[in-house]
């Protein structure tokens, strides 16, 4: 009994001690198996944290239909209060000025609830503007036209006050919405009332008050896109009064009679409008310029002064006003570009646009002032002063102008036309006197030619090929001259010039030679080729033996010179 008794305590403690080694084991495996809060993944909690976000994000799309069915439940309420009021003006049950102002201030209401938080419910403001839009359009169009309760002149008052209250809403409260909203509905709402009422003047006058107000908003950057809706109602606007005024004028009777002052004053508003909001983003703010502004400068540039012209005739005070502003506007254009945008070489959009406007600005002031020789002694004198400008300063973009003003000098004078039917004379008959405008723009390309030679300033293959065209024009010219003198004191041969082309390609290799002139001398092969086409053109169509003969000797020597010069 005491064996089975110390059997029973040994197995006792056995069993104790087995007890303790499986608790401590089952203790340290938990303890492993167990994350401790410093090893959690962070992965983990942000999973969870985007899974509530996503479940939230759901709601709110499946919540969002029935929170902004009351929005345009209360929109269609307003249009209904609208149909109310408009029934109670059809029946008498208000007067006419009474039914128009509360008309009028039911729809600025509306406007005034698109502008309470606008900044918290932009949706909200937007729906109350479009609700504002509805309501005022189709109201005014009826009091104007249908019940005669209001003048055109105060719907247009009315038009132009909705869109400058829509445009400050959105511009103080920052909703894009609305500005997109009273804008394009003011000006159909002006364009529907002109095509009523057919005062043209007043329908301008409310859309270029309109697309000023457009062009002061974009000046801080606001509704920038709205900008091609304005200006296209705006010019299309101008361009319709001129046509129209013109009808008016042959006694239209479905007109509103139109000042003459009018159709000036409008296209003098448009231009002002566009050129002051390009020069303030471009100039004032230091902005890109953009290719709307660009455009819009071009065509509202067109309209005016093409109007202006068109309007003025023949009178001399409307031609002088359009060519001088040409010249001036041209002139500021380069000051703005040299003095303010070319500031340490640095070109860009905005330099190249305003340069590229002065040398377009310029020659066409000329053009309306100034015909005949007179033209192209003033396009040559500023062919010259630019290129010694640009040589001097180092600015190619004046050397590329001057280039342009030559060449127009060149094309009006018919240069080089001239010259080569005085050279190869295919016709009859030919003047014998010299042009004017021959000389002047010849005396003009060799001037400008000689600037080029004393500079020598060449860095580029630009100034090669500025070098050739105008040693090309020189030496033509200078041919077209010789060919008049010698038909003149000498014999009218074709011989005579054929021989002169010959010496002259050979005097080209010899001289560009022996001055080191590239531009001269690459001129030889040309020379002699045209020397050719003479003796093809004129000299074998004669049919006389001799004088032929005498040609072919003078062609087949310049071929044979000619390769030998050009060796050395």
């Amino acid at each position: 009994m005491e064996e089975s008794r110390d059997t029973i305590l040994v197995r006792l403690e056995e069993l104790s001690r087995t007890v303790s080694q499986l608790q401590s084991r089952v203790a340290s495996l938990e303890h492993a198996t167990l994350p401790q809060p410093a090893q959690l993944e962070p992965q983990a909690v942000r999973i969870e944290a985007d899974e509530v976000k996503a479940v939230t994000a759901g709601g709110a799309v499946f919540d969002a239909a029935p929170n902004l069915m009351p929005l345009f439940g209360w929109a269609v309420m307003g249009i209904a209060g609208a149909y109310l009021l408009r029934t109670f003006t059809e029946s008498g049950g208000i007067a006419g000025a009474a039914a128009a102002a509360a008309g009028i201030l039911y729809a600025a209401w509306w406007l005034y609830l698109a502008a309470r938080r606008a900044s918290e419910r932009p949706v909200y403001s937007t729906v109350h503007a479009l609700t504002a839009a509805l309501i005022l359009v189709p109201m005014l169009w009826e009091m104007t036209i249908r019940f005669h309760l209001i003048s055109a002149a105060s719907a247009s008052v009315v038009v132009v006050g909705f869109a400058l209250l829509g445009m400050a809403i959105g511009w103080k409260q920052n909703v894009t919405a609305i500005g997109w909203i009273v804008t394009p509905a003011a000006l159909l709402t002006a364009c529907a009332l002109f095509r009523e009422t057919h005062d043209a003047s007043l329908w301008t006058v409310t859309l270029l008050i309109i697309a000023a107000a457009v062009e002061m908003s974009a000046f801080r950057d606001h509704w920038l896109g709205l900008r091609w809706i304005a200006a296209i109602a705006a010019d299309l606007c101008v361009v319709a009064l001129a046509e129209l005024a013109t009808r008016a004028a042959a006694g239209s009777e479905f007109l509103a009679p139109i000042r003459p002052g009018a159709v000036a004053g409008a296209q003098i508003a448009l231009l002002t409008i566009y050129l002051a909001g390009t020069v303030g983003r471009t100039i004032f703010r230091g902005l890109n310029i953009t290719w709307f502004e660009i455009g819009q400068a071009a065509i509202a540039f067109a309209i005016s002064m093409g109007g202006a012209l068109r309007f003025s005739g023949s009178a001399p005070a409307g031609t002088l006003s359009v060519g001088l502003f040409c010249l001036l506007a041209g002139s500021a254009c380069y000051v703005v570009s040299f003095a303010f945008l070319d500031k340490e070489h640095k070109r860009d959009r905005n330099f190249h646009t305003y340069s590229t406007f002065g040398a377009l600005l310029i020659p066409l002031g000329c053009a309306v002032l100034l015909s005949g020789a007179a033209l192209v002694a003033a396009w040559s004198l500023l062919a010259v002063l630019l290129m010694l400008a640009g040589l001097h300063g180092g600015r190619d973009t004046l050397r590329i102008h001057a280039a342009l003003y030559l060449l127009l000098g060149v094309w009006h004078s018919s240069l080089m036309v001239e010259a080569t039917s005085r050279i190869i004379r295919v016709s009859g008959g030919l003047a014998e006197s010299i042009p004017a405008e021959y000389v002047l723009a010849l005396a003009g390309a060799a001037s400008c030619y000689a600037v080029l030679i004393l500079a020598d300033k060449q860095r580029h293959w630009l100034d090669d090929v500025e070098l050739v065209v105008m040693a090309a024009l020189v030496v033509w010219g200078t041919a077209g001259l010789a060919a008049t003198w010698t038909c003149r004191y000498l014999s009218p041969a074709a011989p005579i010039r054929t021989a002169m082309l010959t010496a002259l390609a050979i005097a080209a290799a010899w001289a560009g030679a022996r001055w080191s002139r590239a531009e001269i001398t690459r001129l030889a092969y040309p020379l002699l080729a045209l020397a050719g086409i003479k003796l093809l053109a004129e000299d074998l169509q004669q049919g006389q033996s001799l004088l032929l003969v005498l040609s072919l000797i003078f062609c087949g020597s310049g071929l044979i010179l000619l390769p030998r010069l050009m060796r050395r």
